[in-house]
């Protein structure tokens, strides 16, 4: 299993542009398919060059916002998964001087999984889309309907060995309201 680290830090200037990647933070991305994530690939380059969905990008926005404003931390639940497991997370958003902000991701516990082909990046993929939560990771299915990707494999009939789909990242409304609840309002016009 590729545990990680149990806690990954970076930082960001008042740009928002990575100044800096923990120690942990070249482990965690090659032990993760992430070998381009190398911290010498992401220093110096936008935060938001990795935030992936429009949604998803106006949220942390608004995040940052709110903790450089208030001068004041928030904390976030999120999940960082693996094809092979499970991660529950926190993530930990704090000021820092000259409008910088330190982010600490924090590994609460992790499950093994059988290996899932729909989360791996180094799948080819098809066109087709299919929506997944930046945060809880959870796969939105017709009806608005938001589950695991184990159950989304299932439920859509993504066993047949065909490519999997395009994953594109959003929010779900769960955690929209907890992202509210987190900002302490910041996030009142998602």
């Amino acid at each position: 299993m590729d545990e990680p680290a149990r806690s990954t830090h970076w930082a960001i200037d008042a740009g928002d542009v990575i100044t800096s990647v923990g120690a942990d933070w070249d482990a965690f991305a090659a032990a993760n398919g992430g070998a381009s994530l190398a911290g010498s690939h992401v220093v110096g380059r936008s935060l938001f060059d990795f935030i992936a969905g429009d949604e998803t990008q106006r949220i942390y926005q608004l995040l940052l916002r709110r903790v450089r404003a208030l001068d004041a931390p928030i904390i976030v639940p999120f999940r960082c998964d693996s094809p092979d497991v499970r991660r529950h997370m926190r993530l930990e958003i704090r000021p820092a001087r000259e409008r910088g902000i330190e982010f600490r991701g924090v590994c609460l516990r992790s499950e093994a999984r059988r290996h899932l082909r729909l989360v791996d990046a180094s799948e080819r993929r098809r066109r087709t889309p299919l929506v997944t939560c930046s945060f809880c990771l959870l796969v939105q299915i017709p009806h608005d309907e938001w589950v695991e990707a184990e159950d989304a494999v299932v439920r859509l009939g993504l066993l047949d060995g065909e490519a999997p789909p395009r994953l594109v990242f959003g929010v779900c409304p769960a955690c929209k309201t907890c992202l509210h609840e987190a900002s302490d309002g910041a996030a009142e016009r998602l």
